[in-house]
């Protein structure tokens, strides 16, 4: 078994243990059961009743909402590597982090400000989803940069 013995990458894997836990609960039930349960976790639905965003229309929005989830899952898979296999996937951990940041930020905005003149609920679900995510990408980025300066000295 894998083991982690620096206390704030060992508490870095618990948030990313209750993140995961968090996206089946979130995502399981819209798959599951069929509509009209569970509506405002059906982001996808509401994509497509919302008014072109920037020009871009229903079918290329839901595009871009796919390409964006294979990134963050991506950013995800590189910041777990860099948690548990502390040093050797630092770099590339910093660097998805740093990607994260970015792209959780303007989730955070979009639900904040866009989404929520479409569905209340929903933007209220995903925006605090996507918070959360944004605030566990920043704190890993803040450990890894710890660990860097920790081992420089």
């Amino acid at each position: 078994m894998l083991q982690i013995k620096n206390k704030d990458l060992k508490q870095l894997a618990y948030y990313y243990l209750a993140i995961v836990i968090l996206s089946v609960i979130l995502i399981a039930p819209t798959h599951i059961f069929s509509p009209p349960l569970f509506m405002p976790l059906r982001f996808p639905y509401y994509l497509e009743k919302m008014q072109p965003f920037l020009g871009v229309a229903w079918p290329a929005t839901f595009k871009i909402y796919h390409y964006v989830l294979y990134i963050l899952s991506i950013v995800g898979v590189f910041n777990i590597l860099g948690v548990f296999y502390y040093p050797k996937f630092k770099r590339i951990a910093i660097f998805s982090c740093w990607i994260g940041v970015f792209l959780l930020s303007a989730i955070f905005l979009f639900f904040l400000f866009v989404f929520i003149k479409i569905n209340l609920s929903t933007s209220i679900i995903y925006g605090f989803y996507s918070l959360i995510l944004l605030l566990i990408d920043k704190l890993t980025l803040k450990v890894l940069f710890k660990k860097q300066k920790e081992a420089s000295t």
